[in-house]
């Protein structure tokens, strides 16, 4: 099903700050940075000084949940809800969610998408190599899945799945492929339907296949057909030709399947333990020869893919490391506070937020910031960190320098 969207509100470009609003903003983040240090070619985090690209009043946006930086590294998209929004009821008209494009150089905004009567069912993390992002939301009822195009703001496509209401389990997915279509997947009661869209939205097919569609890489899907402890692994083309197919008998639950880049599959497991779960990661090669496993028990899943890589996180421990070639932990990074990941970093957020690349390992940068609430943070590339303070409604965007 497809359906067309609110708003889009495009704001022209300023180039003069409004003094007014930034003056006092910039004061906070000034008297709140309490140091910075940057990373060196080889990781080694150094003394720093910053520079402030923008401060401005954040209390137009509420509630951010998101924010990430377009593919030119000079625009900053958030994801939020205004105070209306975000505490609207259910059947509140007012309920919903916006998408906005702020100009890093000054903070103006450049555009903004009102999507109505949904909640945010996951946040933005990132822009697709077509310039679209993906935005999902949804109600009582229904999921939805949105394109966006960076630039404009503009709604390219629009997806709706109703809620299963005799489903113990679903899965619901989505992944761009090389030539711009969109495929969504939608699994339950060990049955997947697979809609394949244009880049205009058209419907072109509709495949419906046993078993459940867990991830998807260039022209593969992974599958799994059966139950949690007993059942067909897959890699096939969207046509249904198999790559490889397999049986596995399984002594704990599987949690996710993973299809990595290189078409070599890992399948994450684990069985509740007193304290958290006792979590298995078992790789595949590309032909479905088994490679290695590797074990630990976590509070939490432990496991995220990055690339060809897998990365485990130790949240007792505030460590992350990679597994190498033979499943072994290696390039560990160790810091403090809450590991977030978002679609290219590593984040150890607190009072003191340490930011590395997840495909490299290697840390990027550091702040140190002085508030009644933690910061939120966000690395955009170009040696440039978004900061939102919440507690006292200010969003900025700062540049770190080399002393």
């Amino acid at each position: 099903m497809l359906g067309t969207m609110e708003s889009t509100t495009l704001h022209a470009d300023q180039s003069s700050a409004v003094a007014s609003e930034s003056s006092p903003s910039q004061a906070t983040i000034e008297k709140s940075i309490q140091s910075v240090r940057l990373a060196d070619q080889k990781g080694k985090l150094n003394a720093a000084s910053y520079q402030v690209q923008f401060a401005k009043d954040s209390k137009d946006f509420f509630s951010i949940h998101t924010m990430s930086p377009d593919r030119s590294g000079e625009h900053l998209i958030i994801m939020y809800q205004t105070e209306d929004e975000f505490f609207a009821s259910v059947k509140d008209k007012r309920q919903g969610f916006r998408i906005a494009s702020i100009q890093i150089k000054d903070g103006k905004k450049v555009w903004e998408t009102i999507i109505d009567n949904e909640r945010p069912h996951d946040g933005v993390y990132g822009v697709e190599s077509n310039g679209e992002m993906f935005v999902a939301g949804e109600d009582k009822d229904t999921f939805y899945l949105h394109t966006i195009n960076e630039k404009t703001g503009k709604i390219t496509r629009t997806v709706k799945q109703p809620h299963s209401s005799d489903s113990t389990f679903e899965l619901w997915n989505y992944w761009l492929m090389d030539n711009n279509q969109l495929v969504v997947s939608y699994s339950t009661n060990n049955k997947s339907t697979l809609r394949y869209f244009d880049p205009a939205g058209k419907l072109l097919k509709t495949r419906t296949i046993s078993g459940t569609v867990w991830d998807a890489e260039k022209d593969r899907i992974v599958v799994t057909d059966g139950n949690f402890l007993r059942y067909t692994l897959s890699v096939q083309d969207h046509q249904g030709k198999y790559t490889f197919k397999k049986s596995i008998v399984n002594k704990d639950y599987s949690l996710f399947v993973y299809l990595l880049p290189d078409l070599s599959v890992a399948i994450e497991s684990g069985m509740p333990v007193k304290g958290g779960y006792a979590c298995r990661l078992t790789k595949y090669d590309a032909k479905g020869k088994k490679q290695w496993q590797h074990a630990m028990t976590s509070s939490n899943f432990p496991y995220k893919e990055k690339g060809n890589r897998i990365l485990t996180i130790h949240e007792s421990s505030n460590k992350v490391f990679f597994l190498n070639d033979q499943g072994k932990e290696i390039n560990p990074l160790v810091g403090s506070g809450t590991i977030n990941l978002s679609a290219k970093e590593i984040y150890f957020e607190g009072k003191t937020t340490r930011i590395a690349d997840a495909q490299t390992m290697k840390w990027l940068a550091e702040l140190q910031y002085k508030g009644e609430e933690e910061p939120r943070v966000a690395w955009l590339g170009k040696q440039q960190l978004a900061i939102y303070d919440g507690k006292n409604d200010v969003i900025a965007v700062i540049r770190i320098k080399n002393k």
